[in-house]
């Protein structure tokens, strides 16, 4: 058998025209190309119709950058994630059918909660490879139902924990407040029984989640036990995204859990936004990865990260020099406390699990 590699980026947001292609953007571009199947989540509405739901805050980009798309490498985008949906029902069916047109394969969005959550497998390599999409990430109405269109939904559960003692003697201190997160039970329930029935036709199954928050280091209490209830199910890979920093990498019965690559192409700061939302642009990190996923012909798996920055364009090149040592650091330094040991092998960073004890 013939070893089989499965590449994974962040959140894609093209807003302007991708061609021509950068020589050092095009080494990036290569690697999804050089992949027999490569992931990503496409997080911005290709439409010029549609008018914007009520929510934070509303992105769409002109529908002719698909005819760019093809450049990217991709096979498979997920379109489960808190903007797809940000000027309708429409304008995320227009998306996914430029999407298809140009020979992307799309998962997570659906006339109704089946078909949001209908998985796609790709054959490559004699292995069958069943990708299926959630998101955590639920603005109001976005969420698929029975009758309702709209993203594969993994709604949370959220409460506030504060100790009464301090309050007292702190009022109005909120700094040791405690968010509690879980996933609600019965979207856990019918994720677990599909990625079952998906692993009962699949060698593999990616598990890919829009989850998670903010740009800076911590993960939300509902992220690994997610991620394992969803392995324990049969999920080989758990491809995370959504925050705008890296995150860390963990492992589950030996297999790997991608919390956040962050954005593979940031074009969304380009478009008008209230001043809030610019500062909040402001303070997201340009640093990312491409995360490899290698199946030997031994049946062994190697992970990798091949480590990225966002250029003034905010499309991705290989970082290098102190780039490459920072991303390495973080990456480090964040997944030694789930399981993770990340060491450097020429350009890219080998990930294994830390087997001591």
């Amino acid at each position: 058998m013939a070893r089989l590699t499965i590449s994974m980026i962040g959140d894609i947001y093209p807003t302007r025209n991708l061609m021509p292609v950068p020589e050092p953007v095009g080494r990036v571009y290569e690697i999804l190309h050089g992949s027999d199947i490569a992931i990503g989540d496409f997080e911005i509405p290709l439409s010029n119709e549609g008018a914007p739901v009520e929510k934070l805050l509303n992105i769409q980009a002109n529908p002719a950058i698909a005819e760019n798309l093809p450049v990217l490498g991709l096979d498979i985008v997920t379109l489960a994630n808190n903007h797809a949906v940000d000027y309708g029902w429409g304008a995320l069916e227009q998306t996914a059918r430029l999407l298809r047109e140009k020979g992307i394969r799309v998962v997570g969005a659906g006339t109704n909660v089946v078909e949001a959550m209908q998985p796609e497998i790709i054959e490559a390599k004699g292995k069958r490879v069943g990708i299926i999409a959630f998101s955590c990430l639920l603005p109001t109405g976005m969420a698929a139902a029975t009758s309702r269109p709209g993203i594969s939904p993994m709604h949370i559960n959220t409460a506030y924990e504060v100790d009464p003692y301090y309050q007292m003697e702190e009022p109005g201190d909120i700094s040791v407040v405690k968010v509690r997160t879980s996933v609600k039970t019965d979207d856990l329930t019918r994720a677990v029984s599909a990625i079952q029935k998906l692993k009962a036709k699949c060698h593999i199954v990616v598990a890919s989640l829009h989850w998670g928050f903010g740009s800076g280091e911590k993960l939300a209490e509902y992220q690994l036990p997610l991620a394992q209830s969803l392995i324990e199910a049969g999920a080989d890979i758990i491809h995370g995204h959504h925050p705008h920093a890296i995150h860390a990498v963990g492992f589950h019965q030996g297999k790997p859990i991608f919390f956040s690559m962050n954005v593979f192409i940031g074009q969304q700061i380009f478009l008008d936004a209230p001043p809030a939302v610019q500062a909040m642009w402001a303070e997201m990190s340009a640093d990312g990865y491409v995360a490899q996923v290698t199946v030997l012909p031994d049946g062994t798996v190697r992970v990798e990260a091949i480590p990225t920055v966002l250029n003034t364009d905010r499309l991705p090149i290989l970082a290098q020099g102190s780039d490459f040592e920072r991303i390495h650091d973080r990456l480090s330094r964040l997944s030694r406390g789930y399981g993770a040991v990340v060491e450097k092998t020429g350009n890219t960073l080998w990930i294994r699990p830390d087997n001591k004890g």
